[in-house]
């Protein structure tokens, strides 16, 4: 029976690994994209307002919209990464809020792909990482929330689709930004280190 079951969970893990993924955005978050200048201006702002303009200083570039490094794409491998919302989203909510370290891995497909996924946490972004120019890339995927197994597909549910703009910021540093994200915030950042 133990083995039936872990057969079981294998396949579901294969499925959820198997969803389809595009770097194509929906036209929604196109369009969020585009206004991801004014996400960073607003959460920056609110932050500094609430009283986190000393948090954002010890960020450094994680938090300065105008990072600019070359090779803009992380490297497969094994990282720590954790979320910083920037803004509140509404009066009831903090304008700066910085969570604890959890485990992401950026793998290299056959196809030549590069997929992240946040394998901790409650909530998870995956997805792929998609090339764009020499100083930028974009992440275009989806949010899985709490023990689900299936991450829901790109496109099928637009509270849960992401897209953001990856950028590396130091050595084995990334950040990927998500501008005006359904829950909670403006701006979130979700902040990479690649673990050795």
């Amino acid at each position: 029976m133990l083995k039936i079951m872990t057969l079981a969970m294998s396949a579901l893990a294969t499925a959820a690994a198997a969803q389809e993924m595009t770097c194509v955005p929906t036209r929604a978050d196109t369009e969020r994209l585009a206004r991801l200048d004014h996400a960073w201006r607003d959460g920056r702002a609110d932050a500094v307002n609430g009283g986190a303009g000393d948090e954002l200083r010890r960020l450094g570039p994680v938090a300065d919209p105008r990072a600019n490094l070359t090779r803009p794409q992380p490297t497969p491998g094994r990282y720590q990464c954790r979320t910083i919302e920037l803004g509140a989203a509404s009066d009831d909510m903090l304008p700066y809020v910085a969570y604890g370290w959890f485990k992401c891995q950026v793998t290299l497909t056959p196809g030549g792909d590069l997929i992240l996924r946040k394998t901790t946490g409650s909530q998870r972004q995956t997805g792929l990482i998609c090339p764009d120019d020499t100083r930028k890339a974009r992440f275009v995927g989806v949010l899985a929330l709490g023990e689900e197994v299936r991450t829901p597909r790109y496109g099928a549910d637009p509270e849960r689709d992401l897209v953001g703009e990856v950028r590396r910021v130091g050595e084995d540093r990334w950040r990927i930004a998500f501008p005006w994200p359904v829950y909670e915030s403006k701006l979130d950042i979700l902040e990479l280190r690649r673990t050795r």
